[in-house]
Order: C-alpha cells, then structure tokens, then sequence
C-alpha cells in the first residue's frame, strides 16, 4: 500500500508515453521516479563552464608552446658582450633569405710562369703549381678573371697560354672571365675597328668552340673549357684610342664597345659581355672623359640608344663592370679602412636604379678588379685582410653577382692571395676560405653598430646556418648564440665564442646537430704568410676560443 500522503506524490510523477505501433502493438511506459523533497536533476552548467575554460587554457597553452618552438627554430640572437650600452642583441631571421650569387669569390689570373706571349716580351709570371690550385678549391674559387689587369693590353696571349688557362679552369672547377684587347701592340700601324673586332670574335671561337678550325694540328687535343663571360679592353678610361693616338672618350669606346660585342655574340650567341670596366666606380659616380661626358652613364645611355634602334637576337651589354682600390696611398687607420666599406649600400642601389633608368631593365652587377690599393703602398697585412673581409660581406649582402679579387699571384702588392715566395696563402686567401664556409642562401640583417660585424647565411632546407663573426677590435670579443624563444624546446644549439683582435670566425649550426666554427686569428704579421684557418667541432677547443 502506499500512505495516501504518497500517493499523490506517486501520480503526479508516474510519466506514460505512448507510441505509434502497428497494429497489436503495446503501448510502453516510462516511469521516472523521485523522492519527496529531491530537487529535479538539472545540467551542471558550472562543471561544464569549468571544462571549456581548462580546454581554452590548454589550447592557449599549445599554441604559445608551438609559437615558441617554431619562433625558436626560426629565429637566433646573437649577444656580443663589448654591445654598446641598451643595444639589443642582433636577430637573426631564418624566414627571411636570398640566394648568394655563385661567383661572389673570384679572383685575377694572369698567363701561367714559363710560357710567352705573341710577342717577345709577354712573359707569363703566375704559377700554376698544384699548391695554388688546391688552395684556389679552398678559397671557393668559381670565377677567374683572365689575363688580368692591363697586360692584356699591353701583350697578345699565344695559344700555349689560352690552353695553360683552359686547363687551370678544368682543375681549379672555375668559370673563365676573360678580356679581349682594344688595340694589339703588335700593329704597327692601327687597322679598322672592324678588324680588331674580328681578331676577338676569333678568340671566342677558339676558346669555345671545340670543332674550331684553330684546333688543329698542335692545338688538335689542346685543353678546352668555354669561356662564359667576357669584357671589352681593360680600364678604358685610361687607354688611348688607337684610331686618334688620344684618350678614348666614352662615345669612342661605346662605339667600340658595340663593334665588338656583335661580332663576339655572333660567334657563340650564349656569352655574355660586360662592360665598360672602368678603373674606378664610388658613391658619386665614376671618372669621367676629356669632353666631361661621365663614363658610366655616358656609356649606358650609348648602349641604350642603339638596342632601342636596332632589333637585336641578344643584348649587347649583359652586366656592369668596374673596378675599385678606394685607397690611393697606405692606410693605417682602421675607422678610416673599415668605414669604407659601408659604401657599397649606396654604390650597389644607386647604380643598379642608374641601370633601370637607362636600359629600362636591371643588369647584373660585376666588380672585376676589387683590392685596398692599386700601387705599391700597402697596409698592415691585418688590417687589408680585415677590410676585404668587411667589404666582401657588403658586397654579397647587396647581391653583388660577380666578384674578382686582385689578384691569385704574381703581383706581391696589393696582398695576393699566395705570395711568390714559396706560394703560401696570405691573410687575403684565408678570409675567402672562411666565407667559402657559408651556406648558399644570404639571411640580410640589420647593420649592427658595436665592436663585431655579422653577416649570416643558410642553406636551402633551413637546416644549417652558418654567422661570419668579424672583430673589427684589436681586444678579444665575447659573442653568445642561441635560439629565440623558449630554449629547452629549440633545436638549435647554443654557442659562445672568444674571437680575438681583429679576429675572424665561422659559426656553423646544424639543427638537431652539434655545432662547429672556423676561425682566422688574424694576427699583425710582418710575413705575408698567414697561419690557417682552424677547425673545432663543439665539445673539443683550440685555446679554449670556442664551448658550448
């Protein structure tokens, strides 16, 4: 019996549902059954407020974790201890890189010891030796410039030496930048402009064209390696026109210029020509002539003016050449050295606009003969190297494409990069052996004001960075690398090196890998010789330079 206290209790509570069933069917009750004074069940609406709040907690948590690790693989920061004071540490950017130009470490070749030109007195003077064509694969050599400053003007090279230069190409693994002559000092008499440019387009056949009529006989199975580019006479500004016995003015040489570049595309139509080569180029222009025409912009407006009047298959100018020595005599202070070099972040983009605005295109830009002076004052050993370190770096962080030191050897002043004497590596090859530690793609940084330049690469997969550290001090400098972010979560080791006065040193990370460095002490040397570049992988040390 249930009390009647409950049973109303019971009735109101007793739910019945019916369903629609077939024919036969039952009818089904649901009975829901709750004590008196038992409040009715309802959502527990705080619980549930509760778990959306630790779910947004937790996916918060996961993407300011995500966000750090990936900002920690993308990003490093590099402390240099002598910053001036409130200065942050440099960032290096990993999502922000352009390719580096692959003939950014070149140099200038000159016609090998031992062999002798078309006429008596050009001798050849630069060794071939084996020492110099390992050290030249360790520089990373991919560029030689042939036959190298103003004796091609002044001599005609013989076959033997085109050949001795196609074969130092083969074992160097270089590309060949040579220059045909305005003018053979074998003419006793000037000839047509024609004719001269014949002798050079004859020049391109032999040196790229292995079923040339020229190769036969003792030239028959004579070295060959094609010659990709080329140039027109040498610091024209500085020569005199034979057809006038005065200086070239710019219309002269541009006319010139022009006659020799048809008659050189025709022969093989895929080279390509440089020009004007001029002796000098700085922030405020070039030399100019004895009319007072400009011999950059007077020559690309000459240029200019004829592709747009003639419907050529190939362009007659296919990148900007010059030269630059920015110091006339012996330079010992190294402010006035190592403030030169921030030039190039105004040459590079001002000429380049020059280009556009002439040509109505872009060119590339080639600096064919680059070293601190171009006589026989000379500085501190040291100090050129640390200068042509500083001013290689802006060079390729302005995406300068071709790049010709001068010079390999044979010329003992401005530094080499092997002396004469026992063909050791100077101070000029050891810095070029750093950079060709670099990876193949340029991380552009912002100009860091204090004691040591950074210049950063990677590789194409983001795998590998590689810092060229530059103390621009005579005192050691202590430098930390690292990740961004948060560091137990990075997966690039941390780093901290000492880099001696006027030190240099390549940092090389591998993600998820162990760390090493390549350094130059750079030391002030009386010798040209220099010690080598020296190699420490993380975990071991040289002086106790470089931990982990």
């Amino acid at each position: 019996m249930i009390p009647f206290s409950d049973a109303r209790w019971y009735k109101m509570n007793t739910m019945a549902t019916r369903t629609s069933t077939p024919r036969g069917g039952s009818i089904k009750a649901q009975t829901t059954i709750q004590r008196p004074g038992q409040r009715p069940r309802k959502r527990n609406t705080r619980w549930k407020i509760l778990l959306l709040l630790l779910a947004c907690v937790l996916v918060t948590t996961t993407a300011l974790i995500t966000a750090n690790l990936l900002r920690a693989s993308a990003t490093l920061s590099v402390q240099v201890a002598g910053q001036p004071a409130g200065q942050p540490a440099s960032q290096v950017d990993l999502n922000q890189s352009f390719a580096l130009g692959p003939y950014l470490l070149g140099s200038n070749a000159f016609p090998q010891t031992g062999t002798s030109a078309k006429d008596p007195a050009g001798k050849g003077f630069m060794s071939y030796d084996q020492q110099v064509t390992l050290g030249l694969q360790a520089a990373g050599i991919k560029l030689l410039r042939f036959p190298g400053g103003n004796w091609g003007e002044q001599h005609t090279l013989s076959t033997k030496q085109l050949n001795d230069f196609s074969n130092l190409l083969n074992q160097v693994g270089a590309e060949g930048f040579m220059q045909v002559q305005l003018s053979d000092p074998l003419d006793r008499t000037p000839v047509p402009l024609q004719t001269r440019a014949t002798r050079a387009a004859l020049l391109v056949d032999y040196m790229n064209n292995s079923k040339s009529i020229q190769r036969l006989g003792a030239n028959a199975n004579a070295p060959f390696h094609p010659v990709k580019f080329w140039s027109i006479g040498n610091e024209p500004d500085l020569l005199t026109n034979p057809d006038t016995g005065n200086p070239y003015t710019v219309a002269e040489y541009t006319q010139a210029f022009i006659a020799y570049s048809l008659a050189m595309h025709q022969r093989d139509p895929s080279i390509k020509i440089f020009g004007p080569e001029i002796s000098q180029y700085t922030e405020t222009g070039g030399p100019k002539d004895r009319d007072g025409i400009q011999w950059m912009q007077g020559f690309l407006n000459g240029i200019g003016e004829y592709e747009r009047a003639h419907n050529l298959p190939f362009q007659l100018l296919d990148g900007v050449s010059f030269h630059r020595y920015p110091f006339d005599g012996a330079q010992n202070d190294v402010n006035t050295l190592l403030k030169n070099t921030a030039e190039w972040n105004t040459i590079v983009p001002s000429l380049h606009q020059l280009i556009r605005q002439t040509l109505g295109e872009d060119l590339p830009i080639a600096v064919t003969e680059i070293n601190t002076n171009p006589g026989k004052d000379t500085l501190p050993q040291n100090l050129a190297a640390l200068w042509w370190a500083e001013t290689l770096g802006q060079l390729m962080n302005n995406q300068v494409e071709y790049v010709a030191f001068f010079s390999t050897e044979g010329v003992d002043s401005p530094y080499p990069l092997f002396t004469q004497n026992g063909l050791t590596g100077t101070a000029m090859l050891r810095t070029m052996q750093l950079f060709a530690q670099l990876q193949h793609n340029v991380v552009p940084l912002q100009d860091a004001q204090g004691p040591v330049s950074i210049f950063a690469t990677q590789d194409g997969e983001h795998n590998t960075v590689s810092l060229l550290l530059i103390n621009k001090t005579s005192e050691s400098q202590h430098v930390a690398v690292h990740a961004a972010g948060i560091l137990p979560f990075s997966q690039w080791q941390s780093a901290n090196l000492t880099i001696q006065g006027y030190g240099m040193v390549v940092l090389t990370l591998h993600r998820g890998g162990t760390n090493e460095a390549f350094s130059f002490s750079n030391q002030a040397n009386s010798q040209q010789a220099a010690p080598d570049v020296q190699h420490v992988v993380c975990g071991s040390s040289i002086d106790n330079t470089f931990t982990c």
